[in-house]
């Protein structure tokens, strides 16, 4: 095969480790499994939660707090920076047989109700003798001697308890358990000052104050800590390339290969796709992981025979990724839908809001018979038959991009309004049973400028039809 343009770096003449380590951490970042190596614009939210869980582990308070904040805007990050670094701080003071503190990791994804979140606390705090005779109890009671057992074992003066940090992920999920048990047991601990645990609940519900009980909002220090995604293009840019480098160290990999590997990825990000794809990523919603997502494919193609990020496969993934999800399904129709969509466009640009099967095929006929002797000669095309094009057109139906329309005021109440959905016209309920499918009103959920996007980007279209399609 060729050599790319742009990917000229040599060879690594490193170990096939090198290419492996580098790429589980590149991916590892990327499907957010990892976190970054950096907070970009985050530095006021590590320190409130680091303050928060250092406060419990070195002085034994009670704490609760909501870090509140949209998909992918680096709380998970946070939360684990701020572990690393309680972690780290306290490690020198940990004696083999003293523990200093204890971390439980609770998701309401998984946890779906307060029994199974009992039993994992006590998994993960290893307690799990006579679990099923305390669980006969209230969560309250059980809860209570898991930190007694607790307690008993984890110290040597049995008047003090070893501090527990609780993350709760997805915290509004949580909140919707019976009675909120768990979550009233958490925070009335919380204030006991001979308990010492910190409660962190991991959100992205702004109004998850309101799914809480009165007794359970009575319990809670009500301490909120918000995070935004991106405030700048500069910052945005940054957390792409803190997901994209190497540290060249002896636990990761080479000081060579680090620093071969990191200007291949300047390289990419100095592109005016990659420049252009993240403006346009930043404009629309500021969701790093949607810009993450372009570089997946290059980061999994790493191995010992190509083991730089492709600048010209980047750029690929990038237009692949920047095409929507619409163009994406059109891409592979057969001409003859794509003749149908343009006969709908004609007759929206003629003053048809609304149309039927019948007057698109009439106006597909009507093209390809004036057009019939011209492109006869290439033997490529011809006029299909209506129950070929109704099969067609009800394709197109499936793929929703054509959909059926209500014209009488009974049936857009039973719509809610004007549009129905793709099986009401198939059924026969968006005008009534007894109407026949091929007289049913519908309309094309494409602008007609979007068409002429549509047929430039096939390179298998007749001459004849692109021209039909920029008329």
């Amino acid at each position: 095969m060729p050599a790319r343009k742009g990917d000229a770096l040599p060879k690594t003449k490193d170990g096939a480790g090198d290419v492996t380590k580098s790429k589980q951490l590149v991916l590892g970042r990327l499907y957010g499994r990892l976190p970054l190596p950096e907070l970009v614009g985050l530095t006021p939210q590590f320190d409130a939660i680091f303050s928060l869980l250092d406060h419990t582990v070195s002085s034994n308070e009670g704490n609760s707090a909501l870090l509140i904040g949209p998909r992918g805007s680096g709380k998970s990050s946070v939360v684990h920076k701020a572990l690393d670094a309680l972690a780290e701080k306290h490690n020198g003071d940990q004696s083999p047989n003293t523990i200093k503190y204890h971390v439980v990791r609770l998701s309401g994804f998984i946890h779906t109700s307060d029994r199974i979140a009992l039993r994992d606390i006590a998994r993960q705090l290893l307690i799990e003798q006579d679990l099923e005779n305390i669980l006969i109890g209230s969560f309250s009671d059980a809860f209570s001697y898991i930190l007694n057992l607790l307690r008993a074992a984890g110290t040597e003066d049995e008047a003090q308890q070893p501090p527990v940090l609780f993350i709760l992920e997805e915290f509004d999920l949580l909140a919707q358990h019976p009675k909120q048990s768990l979550l009233y047991t958490l925070f009335d601990i919380a204030q006991i000052q001979q308990t010492p645990i910190a409660v962190l609940g991991v959100t992205a519900r702004i109004d998850v104050m309101d799914l809480l009980e009165k007794r359970v909002k009575s319990r809670f220090s009500h301490r909120q800590i918000h995070i935004h995604n991106a405030q700048s293009l500069s910052d945005f840019k940054s957390i792409l390339r803190n997901a994209l480098y190497v540290a060249g160290s002896a636990t990761v990999v080479s000081s060579s290969h680090a620093k071969q590997f990191n200007a291949r990825v300047d390289e990419i990000l100095a592109t005016k796709e990659a420049e252009t794809y993240a403006a346009d990523v930043f404009d629309l919603g500021k969701d790093v992981r949607q810009l993450f997502r372009a570089f997946i494919p290059a980061a999994a193609r790493l191995s010992t025979l190509d083991p730089w990020l492709s600048v010209s496969r980047v750029k690929e993934d990038i237009a692949k990724e920047a095409m929507s999800a619409k163009f994406q399904v059109l891409s592979s129709i057969s001409l003859l839908e794509l003749c149908l969509v343009i006969a709908m466009k004609s007759l929206v640009q003629g003053g048809s809001s609304k149309y039927n099967f019948e007057m698109v095929y009439n106006e597909y006929k009507t093209f390809m018979s004036r057009h019939l002797m011209a492109v006869a000669a290439g033997g490529a095309m011809r006029v299909y038959k209506k129950p070929v094009a109704l099969k067609a057109f009800e394709t197109l139906v499936e793929m929703e991009i054509v959909r059926p329309v209500a014209t009488s005021m009974a049936a857009e109440s039973a719509a809610g309004g004007g549009t129905l959905g793709r099986n009401d016209l198939l059924a026969g309920t968006a005008q009534g049973t007894r109407a026949p499918k091929e007289y049913r009103m519908v309309q094309m959920m494409l602008e007609p400028g979007q068409v002429v996007d549509l047929v430039a980007d096939r390179i298998d279209v007749p001459a004849v039809i692109r021209r039909w399609s920029q008329q």
